[in-house]
């Protein structure tokens, strides 16, 4: 990862609730490999929220990668069944809305073994 790259993530995320959201998801997402149980739950969290003003295709792919990065965090991270389970959730509402129910059907799926995981029972 290029240090100079980090270090401008760094300094943005200083500015975290002044800056765009599209520059904070840049920032994340170079972050996220740096430092990944500081900012990997912070990525899926702002992609979730920056999808919610997208639509179609794009909207899915940030879902997709909200959820990858909830899933990518550590399994011992008490906050990860919460991240994990709000990126799932949204995403299968869109695979709903985008008319692929079985998908989302599977979704829902995941975030019923999820919440076993965690011990909710949900």
């Amino acid at each position: 990862m290029n240090s100079e790259a980090v270090l401008r993530a760094r300094v943005l995320m200083l500015d975290e609730g002044r800056i765009a959201p599209v520059q904070e998801l840049r920032a994340l997402r170079v972050l996220a490999p740096v430092a990944p149980a500081a900012y990997l739950p912070k990525l899926s969290r702002a992609l979730v929220k920056y999808a919610k003003g997208r639509t179609g295709p794009e909207r899915l792919a940030l879902l997709v990668e909200a959820v990858d990065a909830a899933e990518r965090m550590d399994e011992a991270d008490p906050v990860r069944p919460a991240v994990l389970l709000k990126a799932l959730n949204a995403y299968q509402k869109q695979l709903d809305a985008a008319g692929r129910p079985s998908d989302a059907l599977a979704a829902r799926g995941r975030m019923l073994e999820a919440a076993r995981a965690a011990g909710t029972g949900r």
